[in-house]
């Protein structure tokens, strides 16, 4: 158990990463109280009071942040300038603002505009999640052992937010994840950006081309195995909060897209030509990349 953080939190968005990170704030005793923002009338807002991820629950952002020492954004990325928008007038002053979003340089533009320069907005992206969705799916180890990516802001137009403070709150929201048993990375959100892009948002593209090809036949699903299982998982994931992933970083989703399409075609060349030692060559690189990226990830 760790010593109480914040008296505060306030979590906006109380699906699958909102009320896991709930029920892990409250499983380490990291905030005296965790209150939870959901839509009107959405069923995931009881369901989150039910398994004790928040103690209480608002369905406007503004009422529920003004005693926040802490307030992280855990909804859609697409949502994010609204809700800065709506909360921004009733933040006091010093209270920390971050996110569990998988985009990071358009974030930090909305939140360098949006939000006041009295608070302090440092961006994160736990490396945690699940196809499933909803609070019904929460769990207090989702996090555990995971990486979080940290991206201060950079100072140039924040006013009053001098280096020393980007310091000490970058370092706070540091503890915050740590103290749920989390590894935490610093970087820029230009080279986050790039990072995930790569190792997150072009595999999800992949899986769904590989759902959309395969779909095309119903009956080849008696014959799917743990391979096609494993390579498809993902796209089994929440289609609103992927399209706002793609169209926040489309810059480096449509450069590698560029590159795995002018990949694919190369494969395909070589396929129609029987070609044999140029498909051994494509396969033998892959292989040769994915067991490096694997023990780059082994050794961190």
């Amino acid at each position: 158990m760790q010593e109480t953080q914040f008296q505060c939190v306030t979590i906006i968005g109380v699906g699958l990463l909102g009320a896991s990170l709930g029920l892990a704030i409250k499983h380490h005793g990291l905030a005296a109280r965790v209150n939870g923002v959901g839509r009107t009338g959405s069923p995931s807002n009881q369901k989150a009071l039910e398994i004790g991820a928040i103690d209480q629950i608002f369905t406007d952002p503004a009422a529920a942040v003004p005693e926040s020492d802490l307030v992280i954004l855990a909804s859609n990325v697409g949502q994010f300038p609204a809700l800065m928008a709506a909360i921004a007038p009733a933040l006091k002053p010093g209270t920390l603002v971050t996110d569990v979003g998988s985009t990071k340089q358009q974030v930090m533009k909305w939140a360098g505009k949006l939000l006041p320069a009295t608070v302090d907005f440092i961006g994160s992206h736990p490396m945690a999640g699940s196809e499933k969705r909803g609070p019904e799916n929460a769990r207090v180890d989702l996090y555990r052992d995971a990486l979080c990516l940290i991206c201060p802001p950079k100072l140039r137009g924040r006013g009053a937010f001098t280096g020393s403070r980007v310091s000490a709150a970058t370092k706070k929201i540091e503890q915050f994840w740590q103290a749920m048993a989390m590894r935490t990375h610093l970087l820029d959100a230009q080279q986050h950006d790039q990072w995930v892009a790569l190792i997150s948002h072009i595999p999800h593209a992949a899986a769904c081309m590989t759902a959309l090809v395969a779909g095309r036949n119903e009956e080849a699903g008696r014959a799917i195995a743990g391979g096609f299982v494993d390579t498809t998982r993902v796209a089994s994931g929440d289609p609103a909060m992927w399209t706002d992933i793609f169209l926040t970083n489309r810059v480096q989703v449509n450069r590698n897209l560029n590159v795995a399409i002018q990949s694919l075609r190369k494969l395909q060349l070589a396929i129609r030509r029987e070609d044999q030692q140029a498909v051994l060559e494509f396969l033998q690189l892959a292989k040769q990349r994915h067991e490096s990226l694997l023990s780059r990830r082994d050794a961190r």
